[in-house]
């Protein structure tokens, strides 16, 4: 997606941070040093692994007209030198109003977007992608943010660039959201994960919808504990001009960001299990009940507080269900006609690797699904249970350098939910293989079911080699990606089309 960025007069953006600048034309802001380019601002901030003023030389010797480094004493904000040809500006605090300057500096895009930002532990993709779909379904442009890439929404999603993180820096977010706007979009929906929530990455981005899915264990590695975990995904209630919050009734999360609410906060809740009679009056409510599965997809009758309506999807699972409702939830409270969304369901494309269907001509159908949690694993095997006519089997692995607790639980979770397992590797980076294997089978009490192929693609294979028609087979953890870490390496893989492969027939 190209579009021309405007130059812009750094003299009268630092103005209103109380910085005398001198005149100058910039048009971008750039964390990274390799990114520099002549008319490019370096922002050298104090982040959490690096300390980008040690990179101030090589963004001077890239040609960047200006830098902005942090600085720890308040005195020092303002001060100005020069260094080559480049203008050094020293700002207090850089780090924590980078995403209001980024705002400024890019025109205050979200100010002429409905941005909707989705955050949990499990769903946030699904979330954001149905949300994208169903408003683009009915023909407005719109964009996305997340796990799956950065653009303007199309089918096949061909419009998405990748993106070092789920959720981008404070820069990014702000120029991609300046070239949605060029480009017409009406509506951003984005993905917040619960590390650019602590590193203030969407702090000053207008929000106008906050989506709260679920939470469970995950990312324990980097904020400690659960309590941690949690407050740091309530931090999107903290949202400048935040005015609505769709929340999941089912997840006991929710209570409490209820009671963190402001009183200027509407709250939507969200169910797969309540009927209206069991939603407080103070809120307002978008409900399946009636839920129903076959092997094309599922149905359920919608409850909700813009009326009721049948609903027809080609998704998997029930957690899927409660996915739709979250994006429904979202379009509703920005008016769009719930006759028009029911009909649009009908039209809905699976998103790439979340519960994600292929059809074996002979054995097993099977699943490729994202899930690296105990949660997700747990959910996406029950959702596929609902779809299984005979045995299910689960291929899935750990990743290496990540959190070792989740293991044994993910090796419980497929245990309980599956009738036949299949161990292999992940993401192992620098952990052995067979080490990560051990530490899930601990979890295991039985392992008269289970077979271990550390091979990824070997393991695949010996699914269907064991399955037969009517068996339902999930591969899960990898999902939409592309790529596989094992050891300082980066493998190139993509199980989705590794698995379509195998069911045309056509062995890699």
């Amino acid at each position: 997606m190209n579009a021309v960025l405007e130059t812009r007069n750094i003299k009268s953006i630092l103005a209103k941070f109380q910085i005398e600048a001198p005149e100058l034309q910039v048009n971008e802001l750039v964390l990274d040093s390799r990114e520099v380019a002549v008319h490019s601002v370096f922002v050298a901030i104090k982040g959490h692994q690096l300390d980008g003023r040690d990179f101030i030389p090589q963004a001077i010797s890239l040609g960047a007209k200006l830098v902005l480094q942090e600085v720890e004493e308040q005195q020092q904000h303002g001060a100005i030198e020069m260094r080559e040809q480049t203008i050094l500006i020293s700002f207090f605090q850089l780090g924590q109003k980078l995403s209001l300057l980024a705002a400024e500096f890019y025109g205050s895009p979200a100010e002429k977007l409905d941005v909707i930002a989705v955050t949990g532990t499990n769903g946030k993709t699904s979330v954001v992608q149905l949300i994208s779909q169903l408003r683009f379904l009915s023909g407005d442009i719109t964009a996305s943010i997340g796990t799956l890439g950065a653009g303007i929404y199309n089918v096949d999603n061909s419009g998405l660039e990748k993106t070092l993180n789920t959720t981008p820096d404070a820069c990014q977010v702000q120029k991609l959201l300046a070239k949605y706007v060029q480009h017409g979009a009406k509506q951003v929906a984005l993905e917040a994960s619960s590390h650019a929530l602590v590193q203030g990455r969407i702090q000053g981005l207008k929000t106008d919808i906050a989506v709260f899915t679920n939470l469970t264990r995950d990312h324990l590695d980097y904020h400690g504990d659960m309590a941690e975990y949690a407050r740091a995904k309530r931090l999107l209630l903290n949202q400048p001009e935040l005015k609505d919050l769709i929340l999941n009734a089912d997840d006991a999360e929710t209570e409490n960001w209820i009671k963190a609410a402001s009183n200027t906060q509407t709250i939507t809740v969200f169910s797969t299990q309540l009927d209206r009679t069991q939603v407080s009056s103070k809120h307002q409510y978008c409900l399946a009940t009636n839920i129903q599965y076959d092997a094309n997809g599922l149905s359920f009758e919608l409850q909700s507080s813009w009326g009721d309506a049948a609903i027809k999807c080609g998704l998997l699972g029930k957690f899927n269900v409660s996915n739709l409702l979250a994006a429904l939830a979202s379009l509703l409270v920005l008016q769009r006609p719930l006759k028009t969304l029911a009909v649009l369901c009908e039209q809905l494309k699976p998103v790439a690797g979340r519960m994600e269907l292929f059809k074996h001509p002979t054995a097993g159908n099977l699943i490729v699904d994202f899930a690296h949690t105990p949660d997700a694993l747990e959910q996406a095997l029950k959702s596929a249970r609902v779809h299984c006519e005979k045995q299910l089997i689960c291929v899935f692995g750990c990743g290496g350098d990540r959190d070792k607790g989740k293991r044994p639980l993910m090796g419980r979770a497929a245990q309980q939910f599956s009738d036949q397992i299949i161990i292999t590797s992940d993401n192992s980076r620098s952990e052995s293989e067979n080490a990560i294997v051990s530490d899930i089978l601990t979890g295991i009490s039985d392992n008269s079911r289970i077979k271990i192929e550390t091979d990824r693609k070997k393991a695949i294979q010996l699914a269907i080699a064991q399955s037969q028609s009517g068996d339902l087979i999930v591969v899960a953890g990898k999902g939409h990606e592309t790529e596989q870490i094992i050891g300082q390496q980066s493998l190139a893989y993509d199980e989705r089309n590794y698995v379509n492969t195998l069911c045309l027939g056509k062995l890699q």
